[in-house]
């Protein structure tokens, strides 16, 4: 829980998802322009910055109003907490300068992660979105939805944890949990696309009227179908058995073929 399927179709309804969500808080009234923000514009000006960047280090990756709007971002598309937004801009210009410098610089993951931790507001939920932005390819963004639903990995997995931690533990987990799931479920195109179907299809599930997706529909509809298949192969053999049986007892010499 969640399957490959409805994960699949849930990532198709990933618009849908964003504006049941920002219609059911003030609050989020704003995920959308920020979601194609963060996927577009933020994405690609890091994208040329980088390109740029002639020493590692490179202090421009990320700046102060784009953290702060990244935090806007993230506390659209999960909980509400002002607090976090009055930190977060309360860093000074040069700080930042210093945690993305210094993070950019990095030569792991991790150590990238516990550099943007340093700044006021930014834990490593918030961090991981720089290093999502940053590497889209490989590195997740830790949601609410992802921590709960990422070890979910076949039928009848639920998945979901007890407790959400928002610690460097937690996310080095979390982060193992979404490298296996998209190593193994090689549909995905990228981390990002699989955070995004976790995210959907939990957010489909929370405000669709219907109380199911869509996907849900499709995934139970192809597990009846199947079912019906193997039932029907299963009453097919026995029409084969009984009628192999009734031509032993009319010619008993002659013996039952054998596959």
């Amino acid at each position: 829980m969640p399957t490959r399927a409805q994960l699949e179709g849930a990532l198709a309804r990933y618009s849908e998802a964003l504006r049941l969500r920002s219609t059911a808080s003030k609050s989020s009234k704003d995920l959308l322009e920020l979601d194609r923000w963060y996927r577009g514009e933020l994405r690609t000006t890091v994208a040329e910055r980088r390109t740029r960047s002639t020493k590692k280090g490179a202090a421009d990756w990320l700046t102060k109003a784009e953290l702060v709007r990244l935090m806007d971002w993230k506390l659209a598309r999960g909980k509400w907490r002002p607090r976090l937004q009055q930190m977060v801009a309360s860093n000074p210009d040069s700080a930042v300068r210093e945690a993305v410098s210094a993070a950019s610089a990095a030569t792991d993951r991790e150590s990238a992660l516990k550099e943007l931790s340093k700044l006021k507001a930014v834990g490593p939920a918030t961090a991981s979105a720089i290093l999502a932005l940053w590497y889209p390819e490989d590195e997740p963004f830790m949601s609410d939805e992802g921590i709960d639903f990422a070890a979910a990995l076949d039928k009848g997995d639920k998945g979901k944890k007890a407790k959400r931690d928002y610690t460097v533990k937690a996310w080095r987990e979390y982060r193992q949990e979404l490298q296996t799931r998209l190593k193994k479920e090689e549909q995905w195109e990228s981390m990002e696309q699989l955070e995004m179907a976790i995210w959907a299809w939990a957010t489909l599930r929370k405000y669709s009227p219907e109380g199911e997706t869509a996907a849900d529909v499709e995934a139970t509809a192809e597990m009846a179908t199947e079912k019906e298949a193997d039932g029907d192969a299963s009453e097919k053999a026995k029409r084969r058995g009984a009628a192999n049986s009734e031509e032993v007892a009319k010619n008993p010499s002659k013996k039952r073929k054998t596959r």
